[in-house]
């Protein structure tokens, strides 16, 4: 305040202590750093030693009970508080010293902060004036009297209600900066902090922000959007709300922003006029809010990545309300809606297959245990048939009730399927095995009963094992020359000592698939061991008939092929005949091939069987009758 004024020649000491007015320093804690000599003769002392360095009311007792006490103390803490001035208009106090008769006067006083370079507030300066002249006006007459006492009753008045209004901005201060949420007071069109409680504070990682526009307390911000949204709410006195939004921080100490999420209101603040002067910043910091609904959703997302590639669907089921939730797979698997309050347990019921509809309704109706051990059980959708594997657990409430049940399924068909097939293939190997078995039965019994001498049957039943073992590969191995003349010819290769009895119509040739002709190739096998061990070849008269015709299909190359198998001079057929394995393994034989048929006929004269499949190719060949 002196840089203008040439004051070398001065001591700034000798003019505080030359000012005519009282004043006092304290420190922040109350201790008297110093006073003028005004501030000495107002409160009767001789010499500064006799206050200074003294806490204020050790060095001026007074009851801590007292209202000078309490007013004192108040207005000092305001200016802790605020860093502003305080002025107490008028309290009575006794600055008698030590020894002497207490004498109480009316001081009236104005409390300023002192601050260093910083803008820290280090002292606080008093200004301390003596108004109890004001009593000795009361022994004037009675008019001047009551005008005296009108005016210290008014002044009371004006401190009690000063004391009032400043206890609520106190109170309201208190709340301001001790409100969880973060709060902050912006004005005029830069955007300058008036106000800012703690959170806001903690929130920014700084608290230099008093008097500072926004963009230069908080530069980081400019380029994030916000504010042009405080351009846009002054300008329209528009509220605005955010929910969850970003924002980069630069906190003090740190070298790389600080990412939060933030809830937040703009409100305007407009003046008697109806003017926005202001905004009103209030909001909270729900960044562990949202960090915890991300990772949340990472799982949820990671749960159904892992139930959708696992197969696995899950369920929600209300047993208060009796309707399931289910995820997208658990809808598909049994065919239900995506309705927001869920289906009906019965509605999911009514897709399960009759078969398991009573045990799985019976589950239903009853919750219990058992629903915690995994089932499985088919559903019936539409004819298709699904099997499906499921598991429960039970929630129970506060009482020990059930109140949910939460569970998970998965579709078991393909598995199911395979186990099928697998114990298909487990019957057919064993069938199969049984009838080579009994076919070197028969091998060995027709050679050693033509055979000449004991070396004779063995080298012919020798080489008649080994082209029984050699058929049953190629058979076995699938066929390499697809040739429907060749599968034919062989298969039939274990009959050869019988070449007489068997009999080959061949009405051209034709390439077959390779899965079409190992179905043919086992058709054919197994209908040759049925006519060895029951049919035509089993008896000395007995003959087989094997014919086929080739029908071009239009526009393809490919063709339709009948092969017939026919058995003349057998034993009579019986009713039983055609219900064994065999019979089935022979109708499925074909079953891959959306036009193949297989027929097993037991007529009366004889087995008869009819095939029709597709062939791939017409070979050109010339027609031939070929008996053994």
């Amino acid at each position: 305040m002196f840089s203008k004024v040439a004051v070398d020649d001065l001591d700034l000491r000798d003019l505080f202590n030359a000012s005519a007015n009282a004043y006092v320093i304290f420190t922040r804690e109350l201790t008297i750093a110093g006073c003028n000599d005004a501030y000495l003769r107002a409160v009767g002392r001789n010499s500064r030693e006799e206050i200074v360095g003294r806490y204020v009311f050790d060095a001026f007792p007074v009851d801590p009970a007292s209202d000078e006490y309490r007013i004192l103390t108040a207005s000092f803490n305001r200016v802790l508080a605020t860093n502003q001035p305080d002025h107490v208009a008028l309290v009575p106090y006794n600055t008698s010293p030590p020894g002497e008769p207490p004498v109480v006067r009316f001081w009236s006083a104005t409390h300023s902060p002192l601050k260093n370079r910083e803008g820290e507030l280090t002292y606080i300066l008093q200004h301390t004036e003596d108004v109890t002249e004001l009593q000795a006006l009361r022994q004037r007459d009675a008019r001047a009297n009551m005008a005296e006492s009108g005016l210290l009753a008014r002044a009371q008045a004006v401190q009690t209600a000063s004391e009032k209004v400043l206890g609520e901005i106190a109170m309201l201060r208190d709340l301001f900066e001790q409100a969880p949420g973060f709060m902050a007071v912006l004005t005029g069109p830069d955007h300058v902090f008036q106000l800012a409680n703690d959170a806001y504070r903690q929130l920014v990682g700084r608290t230099n922000l008093m008097g500072r526009p926004l963009a230069e307390a908080l530069p980081e911000i400019v380029g994030q959007g916000f504010i042009d949204i405080l351009d846009r709410v002054r300008l329209t006195g528009e509220p605005y709300s955010g929910q969850a939004v970003p924002v980069f921080l630069q906190w003090d100490g740190k070298t790389q922003p600080e990412l939060r999420h933030v809830d937040f209101v703009y409100q305007p603040i407009r003046d008697a006029a109806g003017e926005v002067t202001g905004i009103f910043v209030q909001g909270h910091d729900v960044t562990e809010r949202w960090r915890a609904q991300r990772d949340l959703q990472r799982q949820t997302d990671l749960l159904r990545l892992a139930q959708d590639g696992g197969g696995f669907g899950t369920y929600d089921w209300d047993l208060q309300s009796n309707r399931v939730h289910g995820t997208r797979l658990f809808r598909d698997l049994f065919q239900l809606p995506d309705t927001p309050d869920g289906v009906p347990v019965d509605e999911v019921l009514s897709r399960v297959h009759p078969d398991d509809a009573p045990r799985m309704a019976a589950l239903a109706a009853g919750v219990s245990d058992d629903i915690e051990t995994p089932h499985e059980f088919k559903l019936l959708i539409d004819d298709r048939v699904t099997w499906i594997g499921a598991r429960g657990t039970i929630v129970r409430d506060a009482y020990g009730e059930p109140e949910r049940v939460l569970g998970a399924v998965h579709d078991l068909t393909q598995r199911k399927q395979i186990e099928e097939r697998l114990d298909m293939v487990a019957r057919e190997s064993a069938h199969r095995v049984k009838n080579i078995l009994t076919i070197m039965q028969i091998i060995a019994e027709n050679t050693l009963r033509r055979a000449a001498s004991l070396e004779a049957a063995r080298k012919s039943l020798g080489d008649r094992i080994a082209a029984l073992n050699q058929a049953q590969v190629r058979i076995l191995a699938g066929p390499k020359d697809s040739r429907l003349d060749t599968i034919v010819r062989d298969t039939f290769t274990i009959t050869y000592q019988l070449d007489d009895r068997v009999v080959i119509e061949a009405d051209g040739d034709a390439e077959l698939a390779p899965r079409t002709g190992l179905g043919v190739a086992l058709a054919l096998h197994e209908l040759i061991t049925n006519a060895l061990k029951y049919g035509a070849l089993s008896v000395a008269d007995g003959k087989v008939i094997v014919g086929w015709t080739l029908t071009p299909l239009p526009d393809s190359g490919a063709a339709r092929v009948k092969l017939d198998w026919r058995e003349v001079g057998g034993p009579p057929v019986t009713g039983a005949a055609g219900k064994g394995f065999g019979s089935m393994l022979i109708r499925n034989s074909l079953a891959h091939d959306p036009m193949g048929r297989a027929d097993w006929i037991a007529a009366p004269d004889g087995v008869r069987c009819q095939f029709l499949f597709t062939a791939k190719a017409i070979v050109e060949t010339d027609k031939e009758e070929i008996a053994g």
